[in-house]
């Protein structure tokens, strides 16, 4: 009877941990439009403050940048350092985790801001160094017009992100 609680007991601890996993498939990955320039990258004891300036930190912070002629869309994505894999829901983009910047001054638009969605991550290269490692990313993040209810715009991606930094 013992026996018989101890592995009962250990199956259903591993299938918790097997919950715990996040997967990801590394295929579909979302394309960089024409005429622009992307990029998908992450650096490590980071943190972004209100005016987007990255500052030191105890986050890992991802960017993803989109350029073309005088516009810039960044999504800046800050997660905890610990472990290979993450999952920010509502609250954390509400924190401020997920923040929108886009950089137009010739144009007249309103800032957005993201209000809802989500953000999976995981490590490809979990056995190896910091800034040999890369990571998947997956987002669904929808983003509001600040100050204004109703209208919003939902933004998807996923890409493969760098490490901007070296360690050796």
């Amino acid at each position: 009877m013992l026996l018989s609680t101890l592995i009962l007991t250990q199956s259903a601890c591993s299938k918790k941990d097997n919950l715990d996993k996040i997967k990801i498939e590394e295929k579909n990955l979302t394309p960089c439009q024409p005429n622009k320039t992307c990029q998908y990258l992450f650096t490590e004891n980071a943190d972004i403050d209100g005016h987007y300036k990255m500052n030191t930190g105890s986050y890992r912070l991802f960017w993803a940048s989109q350029k073309s002629e005088g516009i810039e869309s960044v999504f800046y994505i800050r997660t905890p350092m610990k472990g290979d894999n993450f999952e920010l829901g509502k609250t954390e983009i509400l924190r401020g985790d997920v923040k929108y910047l886009n950089i137009c001054p010739a144009c007249n638009t309103i800032p957005l801001k993201a209000v809802d969605g989500y953000v999976k991550g995981v490590n490809l290269t979990p056995g190896k160094q910091a800034d040999q490692t890369k990571w998947l990313l997956e987002m669904q993040i929808v983003l509001q017009a600040e100050g204004a209810n109703g209208t919003t715009e939902t933004v998807s991606l996923k890409q493969i992100y760098y490490p901007n930094f070296v360690y050796n």
